[in-house]
Protein backbone atom coordinates (compact mmCIF):
# COMPACT_ATOMS: atom_id res chain seq x y z
CA UNK A 1 0.00 0.00 0.00
CA UNK A 2 2.89 2.46 0.77
CA UNK A 3 4.55 1.72 -2.33
CA UNK A 4 1.47 2.17 -4.47
CA UNK A 5 1.17 5.50 -2.70
CA UNK A 6 4.89 6.65 -3.29
CA UNK A 7 4.17 5.83 -6.93
CA UNK A 8 1.30 8.26 -6.72
CA UNK A 9 2.75 11.04 -4.83
CA UNK A 10 5.78 10.64 -7.87
CA UNK A 11 3.25 10.18 -10.81
CA UNK A 12 1.18 13.22 -9.34
CA UNK A 13 4.53 15.84 -9.22
CA UNK A 14 5.93 14.28 -12.20
CA UNK A 15 4.52 16.95 -14.84
CA UNK A 16 5.21 19.68 -12.44
CA UNK A 17 8.89 18.88 -11.96
CA UNK A 18 9.25 18.34 -15.91
CA UNK A 19 7.70 21.39 -16.93
CA UNK A 20 9.66 23.05 -14.02
CA UNK A 21 12.83 21.51 -15.28
CA UNK A 22 12.46 22.55 -18.85
CA UNK A 23 11.94 25.83 -17.91
CA UNK A 24 15.20 26.12 -15.70
CA UNK A 25 17.00 24.27 -18.88
CA UNK A 26 16.12 27.06 -21.82
CA UNK A 27 15.66 30.09 -19.24
CA UNK A 28 18.27 29.69 -16.06
CA UNK A 29 18.26 31.50 -13.48
CA UNK A 30 21.19 33.42 -11.88
CA UNK A 31 22.81 30.57 -9.49
CA UNK A 32 22.06 32.68 -6.42
CA UNK A 33 18.33 33.14 -7.37
CA UNK A 34 15.62 31.31 -6.35
CA UNK A 35 12.12 31.81 -7.71
CA UNK A 36 9.58 29.90 -5.29
CA UNK A 37 5.72 28.64 -5.58
CA UNK A 38 3.19 29.25 -2.51
CA UNK A 39 0.20 27.37 -2.62
CA UNK A 40 -2.93 29.06 -0.89
CA UNK A 41 -6.63 27.24 -1.69
CA UNK A 42 -8.38 30.93 -0.42
CA UNK A 43 -9.07 33.75 -2.43
CA UNK A 44 -6.90 36.52 -2.99
CA UNK A 45 -8.93 38.68 -0.39
CA UNK A 46 -8.96 36.27 2.29
CA UNK A 47 -6.59 36.96 5.48
CA UNK A 48 -4.69 34.20 5.37
CA UNK A 49 -3.87 34.88 1.49
CA UNK A 50 -2.96 38.16 2.30
CA UNK A 51 -0.28 36.93 5.62
CA UNK A 52 0.83 35.00 2.31
CA UNK A 53 1.91 37.46 0.22
CA UNK A 54 3.38 38.95 3.04
CA UNK A 55 5.33 36.41 4.16
CA UNK A 56 6.77 36.55 -0.22
CA UNK A 57 7.42 40.56 0.27
CA UNK A 58 9.52 40.58 3.13
CA UNK A 59 11.48 37.66 1.86
CA UNK A 60 11.45 39.49 -1.55
CA UNK A 61 12.74 42.79 0.04
CA UNK A 62 14.76 41.38 2.50
CA UNK A 63 16.70 39.45 0.03
CA UNK A 64 16.62 42.25 -2.44
CA UNK A 65 14.76 40.48 -5.11
CA UNK A 66 17.41 37.37 -4.30
CA UNK A 67 15.00 34.42 -3.14
CA UNK A 68 11.10 35.17 -5.19
CA UNK A 69 8.25 33.57 -3.90
CA UNK A 70 4.93 33.50 -6.31
CA UNK A 71 1.99 33.24 -4.19
CA UNK A 72 -0.84 31.11 -6.29
CA UNK A 73 -4.16 31.82 -4.35
CA UNK A 74 -7.87 30.28 -5.06
CA UNK A 75 -6.48 26.35 -5.36
CA UNK A 76 -5.01 27.11 -8.60
CA UNK A 77 -2.10 24.79 -7.96
CA UNK A 78 -4.66 22.15 -6.78
CA UNK A 79 -6.47 21.06 -3.85
CA UNK A 80 -4.74 21.02 0.02
CA UNK A 81 -4.21 17.23 -0.30
CA UNK A 82 -2.60 17.41 -3.60
CA UNK A 83 -0.53 20.55 -2.57
CA UNK A 84 1.00 19.04 0.24
CA UNK A 85 2.07 15.65 -1.36
CA UNK A 86 3.25 17.93 -4.01
CA UNK A 87 5.42 19.66 -1.25
CA UNK A 88 6.60 16.03 -0.28
CA UNK A 89 8.48 15.67 -3.19
CA UNK A 90 9.62 19.50 -3.77
CA UNK A 91 7.32 19.59 -6.79
CA UNK A 92 5.90 22.95 -4.93
CA UNK A 93 7.65 24.90 -2.27
CA UNK A 94 5.38 26.18 0.25
CA UNK A 95 1.65 26.15 1.67
CA UNK A 96 -0.53 26.77 4.41
CA UNK A 97 -2.20 23.70 5.89
CA UNK A 98 -3.92 22.39 9.20
CA UNK A 99 -1.19 19.97 11.01
CA UNK A 100 -4.22 17.60 11.78
CA UNK A 101 -4.82 16.60 7.98
CA UNK A 102 -1.10 15.33 7.34
CA UNK A 103 -1.89 12.04 8.81
CA UNK A 104 -4.52 10.98 6.56
CA UNK A 105 -1.83 11.81 3.81
CA UNK A 106 1.15 9.82 4.78
CA UNK A 107 2.89 12.06 7.85
CA UNK A 108 3.31 9.09 9.98
CA UNK A 109 2.47 11.14 13.15
CA UNK A 110 -0.98 9.38 14.70
CA UNK A 111 -1.71 11.90 17.46
CA UNK A 112 -2.55 15.31 14.62
CA UNK A 113 -5.94 14.52 14.22
CA UNK A 114 -6.43 15.43 18.11
CA UNK A 115 -6.14 19.18 16.51
CA UNK A 116 -9.60 19.19 15.19
CA UNK A 117 -11.60 17.24 18.21
CA UNK A 118 -14.59 19.40 18.73
CA UNK A 119 -14.67 21.95 21.72
CA UNK A 120 -10.88 21.35 22.34
CA UNK A 121 -9.75 24.80 22.75
CA UNK A 122 -11.51 27.33 24.69
CA UNK A 123 -11.13 30.59 22.58
CA UNK A 124 -8.88 31.91 20.02
CA UNK A 125 -6.27 33.02 22.85
CA UNK A 126 -6.17 29.30 23.78
CA UNK A 127 -5.56 27.67 20.81
CA UNK A 128 -2.56 30.95 20.40
CA UNK A 129 -0.94 29.84 23.26
CA UNK A 130 -0.87 26.24 22.88
CA UNK A 131 0.60 26.42 19.21
CA UNK A 132 3.61 28.87 19.99
CA UNK A 133 4.30 26.48 23.35
CA UNK A 134 5.98 23.50 24.05
CA UNK A 135 2.91 21.92 21.86
CA UNK A 136 3.42 23.37 18.42
CA UNK A 137 7.70 22.97 18.65
CA UNK A 138 6.55 19.22 19.36
CA UNK A 139 3.85 19.19 15.71
CA UNK A 140 7.01 21.06 14.13
CA UNK A 141 9.67 18.37 14.89
CA UNK A 142 7.51 14.93 15.36
CA UNK A 143 6.43 15.98 11.44
CA UNK A 144 9.95 16.89 10.51
CA UNK A 145 11.15 13.79 12.06
CA UNK A 146 8.81 11.19 10.69
CA UNK A 147 10.36 11.76 6.94
CA UNK A 148 7.19 13.39 5.85
CA UNK A 149 9.61 15.80 3.93
CA UNK A 150 7.78 18.96 4.94
CA UNK A 151 9.32 21.43 7.74
CA UNK A 152 6.69 23.92 9.63
CA UNK A 153 7.67 27.38 10.04
CA UNK A 154 4.76 28.99 12.27
CA UNK A 155 1.11 28.66 12.66
CA UNK A 156 -1.91 30.78 11.84
CA UNK A 157 -4.81 30.28 14.20
CA UNK A 158 -8.17 32.06 12.75
CA UNK A 159 -11.42 32.61 14.64
CA UNK A 160 -13.74 29.90 15.28
CA UNK A 161 -15.47 27.66 12.70
CA UNK A 162 -18.85 27.66 12.96
CA UNK A 163 -21.80 25.87 10.74
CA UNK A 164 -24.07 28.24 7.91
CA UNK A 165 -26.84 26.55 5.91
CA UNK A 166 -29.28 26.59 3.80
CA UNK A 167 -32.10 26.59 6.20
CA UNK A 168 -32.07 27.33 9.86
CA UNK A 169 -29.77 25.35 12.08
CA UNK A 170 -29.95 26.11 15.75
CA UNK A 171 -30.39 22.36 17.19
CA UNK A 172 -29.12 19.51 17.28
CA UNK A 173 -32.78 18.61 16.05
CA UNK A 174 -32.45 21.14 13.46
CA UNK A 175 -29.17 19.04 12.10
CA UNK A 176 -30.13 15.94 12.16
CA UNK A 177 -29.62 14.46 8.53
CA UNK A 178 -28.29 18.06 7.03
CA UNK A 179 -25.50 16.90 4.37
CA UNK A 180 -22.45 19.12 5.52
CA UNK A 181 -19.37 19.76 3.77
CA UNK A 182 -16.15 19.33 6.29
CA UNK A 183 -12.30 18.74 5.34
CA UNK A 184 -11.17 15.57 4.31
CA UNK A 185 -10.33 13.17 7.32
CA UNK A 186 -11.91 10.78 9.59
CA UNK A 187 -12.22 13.12 12.53
CA UNK A 188 -14.65 15.67 10.45
CA UNK A 189 -16.75 12.83 9.32
CA UNK A 190 -16.95 11.29 13.35
CA UNK A 191 -17.65 14.76 13.98
CA UNK A 192 -20.58 15.40 11.91
CA UNK A 193 -22.31 12.27 12.16
CA UNK A 194 -21.94 12.79 16.44
CA UNK A 195 -24.22 15.96 15.84
CA UNK A 196 -26.65 13.72 13.58
CA UNK A 197 -25.46 15.32 10.25
CA UNK A 198 -24.19 13.79 7.21
CA UNK A 199 -20.24 14.40 6.00
CA UNK A 200 -19.42 15.03 2.04
CA UNK A 201 -15.76 15.72 1.41
CA UNK A 202 -16.37 18.73 -1.26
CA UNK A 203 -12.89 20.52 -2.17
CA UNK A 204 -12.79 24.02 -1.51
CA UNK A 205 -12.37 24.94 -5.01
CA UNK A 206 -16.15 23.39 -5.61
CA UNK A 207 -17.91 24.44 -1.87
CA UNK A 208 -19.68 27.36 -3.69
CA UNK A 209 -21.68 25.57 -6.70
CA UNK A 210 -21.97 22.34 -4.33
CA UNK A 211 -24.39 24.65 -2.06
CA UNK A 212 -25.67 26.62 -4.63
CA UNK A 213 -26.76 23.51 -6.44
CA UNK A 214 -27.88 21.86 -3.34
CA UNK A 215 -25.39 18.57 -3.38
CA UNK A 216 -24.63 20.03 0.00
CA UNK A 217 -26.77 21.81 2.58
CA UNK A 218 -24.40 23.45 4.80
CA UNK A 219 -20.65 23.71 5.35
CA UNK A 220 -18.40 25.33 8.17
CA UNK A 221 -15.74 27.83 8.24
CA UNK A 222 -15.05 30.72 10.09
CA UNK A 223 -16.34 34.55 9.61
CA UNK A 224 -13.55 35.68 7.17
CA UNK A 225 -13.85 32.72 4.91
CA UNK A 226 -17.91 32.30 4.87
CA UNK A 227 -17.19 36.38 4.12
CA UNK A 228 -14.31 35.83 1.47
CA UNK A 229 -15.61 32.87 -0.49
CA UNK A 230 -19.02 34.41 -0.62
CA UNK A 231 -21.11 31.45 0.71
CA UNK A 232 -23.27 34.07 2.29
CA UNK A 233 -24.58 34.58 -1.14
CA UNK A 234 -26.27 30.62 -1.28
CA UNK A 235 -26.61 29.78 2.58
CA UNK A 236 -27.55 33.10 4.56
CA UNK A 237 -27.78 31.14 7.67
CA UNK A 238 -24.84 31.74 10.34
CA UNK A 239 -25.12 29.59 13.65
CA UNK A 240 -22.71 30.74 16.58
CA UNK A 241 -21.29 27.29 17.69
CA UNK A 242 -17.47 27.54 18.16
CA UNK A 243 -17.06 24.22 18.39
CA UNK A 244 -13.52 24.39 16.12
CA UNK A 245 -11.01 26.60 16.13
CA UNK A 246 -8.25 24.88 13.89
CA UNK A 247 -4.64 25.85 13.84
CA UNK A 248 -3.10 25.63 10.16
CA UNK A 249 0.79 25.56 9.83
CA UNK A 250 2.95 27.80 7.17
CA UNK A 251 4.68 24.73 5.67
CA UNK A 252 7.87 24.68 3.47
CA UNK A 253 9.02 21.33 1.59
CA UNK A 254 12.15 20.18 3.22
CA UNK A 255 13.92 19.78 -0.04
CA UNK A 256 13.40 23.74 -0.53
CA UNK A 257 14.81 24.23 3.46
CA UNK A 258 17.66 22.12 2.43
CA UNK A 259 18.56 24.90 -0.43
CA UNK A 260 17.92 27.63 1.88
CA UNK A 261 21.61 29.50 3.33
CA UNK A 262 21.53 29.11 7.29
CA UNK A 263 20.96 32.95 7.01
CA UNK A 264 17.90 32.46 4.85
CA UNK A 265 16.26 29.75 6.87
CA UNK A 266 16.49 32.11 9.70
CA UNK A 267 14.98 34.65 7.32
CA UNK A 268 12.00 32.63 6.79
CA UNK A 269 11.68 31.81 10.31
CA UNK A 270 11.57 35.68 11.27
CA UNK A 271 8.94 36.39 8.17
CA UNK A 272 7.00 33.29 9.87
CA UNK A 273 6.87 34.99 13.10
CA UNK A 274 5.82 38.15 11.83
CA UNK A 275 2.51 36.94 9.50
CA UNK A 276 1.29 35.15 11.67
CA UNK A 277 1.52 37.82 14.30
CA UNK A 278 -0.02 39.81 11.65
CA UNK A 279 -2.63 37.95 10.91
CA UNK A 280 -4.27 37.04 14.50
CA UNK A 281 -4.32 40.88 13.95
CA UNK A 282 -6.23 41.63 11.26
CA UNK A 283 -8.57 38.85 11.40
CA UNK A 284 -9.53 39.91 14.79
CA UNK A 285 -10.21 43.67 13.38
CA UNK A 286 -11.74 42.77 10.44
CA UNK A 287 -14.18 40.79 11.52
CA UNK A 288 -17.04 42.89 13.33
CA UNK A 289 -16.82 45.09 9.45
CA UNK A 290 -17.48 41.22 7.88
CA UNK A 291 -20.09 40.57 10.38
CA UNK A 292 -21.57 43.65 9.87
CA UNK A 293 -21.95 43.78 5.73
CA UNK A 294 -23.07 40.16 5.93
CA UNK A 295 -25.97 41.55 7.80
CA UNK A 296 -26.46 44.25 5.44
CA UNK A 297 -26.32 41.64 2.60
CA UNK A 298 -29.10 39.31 4.16
CA UNK A 299 -27.43 36.52 6.51
CA UNK A 300 -29.67 35.90 9.48
CA UNK A 301 -27.03 35.18 12.70
CA UNK A 302 -28.08 33.02 15.58
CA UNK A 303 -26.32 31.03 18.35
CA UNK A 304 -27.59 27.70 19.42
CA UNK A 305 -29.82 26.86 21.69
CA UNK A 306 -28.93 23.56 23.55
CA UNK A 307 -25.08 24.08 23.30
CA UNK A 308 -24.52 21.43 26.13
CA UNK A 309 -25.91 19.03 23.98
CA UNK A 310 -23.59 19.34 21.17
CA UNK A 311 -20.69 19.11 24.10
CA UNK A 312 -22.11 16.02 25.46
CA UNK A 313 -22.43 14.78 21.52
CA UNK A 314 -18.59 15.43 20.75
CA UNK A 315 -18.48 13.43 23.97
CA UNK A 316 -18.54 10.15 21.12
CA UNK A 317 -14.97 11.68 19.31
CA UNK A 318 -13.25 12.50 22.30
CA UNK A 319 -14.10 8.20 23.01
CA UNK A 320 -12.62 7.27 20.08
CA UNK A 321 -9.22 9.26 20.05
CA UNK A 322 -8.95 10.81 23.36
CA UNK A 323 -7.19 6.73 24.64
CA UNK A 324 -4.39 6.98 23.09
CA UNK A 325 -3.82 10.68 23.35
CA UNK A 326 -5.39 11.98 27.05
CA UNK A 327 -2.00 13.36 28.13
CA UNK A 328 -1.48 15.31 24.87
CA UNK A 329 -4.97 16.38 25.25
CA UNK A 330 -4.96 17.44 28.92
CA UNK A 331 -1.70 19.28 27.85
CA UNK A 332 -3.37 21.52 25.61
CA UNK A 333 -6.43 21.97 28.55
CA UNK A 334 -3.48 22.99 30.97
CA UNK A 335 -2.65 26.14 28.50
CA UNK A 336 -5.91 27.14 28.79
CA UNK A 337 -5.64 28.80 32.07
CA UNK A 338 -2.48 30.97 31.51
CA UNK A 339 -3.95 31.54 28.29
CA UNK A 340 -6.83 33.39 30.04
Amino acid sequence: MKRVLFLGLILSAVGVLFARGVHEELFPLPLDRMVLRYAEVNSPQDERTIATQEFAEYIRTSTQGRIDIQVYPSGTLGDNKSVVQSLMVGAIDLCNEPPTNLYGWGVNVPYLPILSLPFLFQNREHAVKTMQGAFGKKVASDIANAGSGLVILGYFVAGPRNFFTKRPCESLEDFRSLVIRVQDGAIYTDTIEAFGGVAAHTPTTELYSALQTGVVDGAENPVKSYYNNKYFEVARYYTWSDYLIQPSAIIISEQTWRRLSVADQELFQIAAKQVTSRFQELTVARQEEQIHALEEAGVIFSSLKDREKWVLAAGKVYDKYASRWQDLIDSIKAEQQSAL
